[in-house]
């Protein structure tokens, strides 16, 4: 069993292992949590980069690794709200964020818990076959169409349906073992695939 707060203490000490492990622990949900709020992967993984080189700076500040959990998930949104305002004249749906951004905590840690369900997903998506695994994440998790898959993968339209729908059938099965039902589940993919 994992020892968080050995790893706290480890952290408030400046061990770079401490880190590594709150990296590694965090940085696939940040990462998914700043990309659905920015569409771009490249930026959102600098915030996530930033995100830890911030919770560096104020490693000694810590006592508990939940509220790591909370600073890292604060300082990606705040980038974001950053990054969105920066650029706020461009794009109408960046309005719609800054004011979702910018609402109240209980929206936030709502925001937090549907990034943990993702991460979920994302894990089981690591476990199925490798072009299932890519055509769910281009698909569902990226938004993309068939045919950009397509393109992108070089493969036909048939195979990506089909891949599709064998890996949501999977992941149905997945998840009716850990007590998520077809409904919830079909509802965070919807909310998933809404761009």
């Amino acid at each position: 069993m994992i020892d968080f707060d050995r790893e706290v203490i480890s952290l408030q000490e400046g061990k770079e292992s401490a880190l590594c492990f709150f990296m590694d622990q965090y940085s696939h949900a940040l990462h998914f949590y700043a990309y659905k709020i920015i569409k771009n992967q490249d930026i959102a993984r600098e915030m996530v980069s930033d995100a830890f080189v911030k919770l560096w700076e104020k490693k000694e500040n810590f006592q508990a690794s939940e509220s790591i959990k909370s600073f890292l998930y604060l300082v990606v949104r705040n980038l974001c709200l950053d990054h969105l305002k920066s650029s706020r004249v461009r794009f109408q749906h960046n309005e719609e964020l800054l004011s979702d951004l910018e609402s109240n905590d209980e929206n936030i840690l709502n925001k937090i818990i549907y990034t943990e369900l993702i991460e979920l997903i994302v894990i089981e998506i690591e476990k199925l076959p490798k072009q299932q695994g890519q055509i769910f994440q281009l698909s569902v998790l990226e938004g993309k169409n068939t045919e950009e898959i397509c393109a992108e993968l070089g493969t036909t339209s048939s195979n990506v349906y089909f891949s599709r729908s064998k890996a949501i059938a999977t992941l149905k099965k997945v998840f009716k073992h850990k007590n998520i039902s077809y409904y919830q589940f079909g509802l965070l993919l919807s909310f998933i695939s809404t761009p």
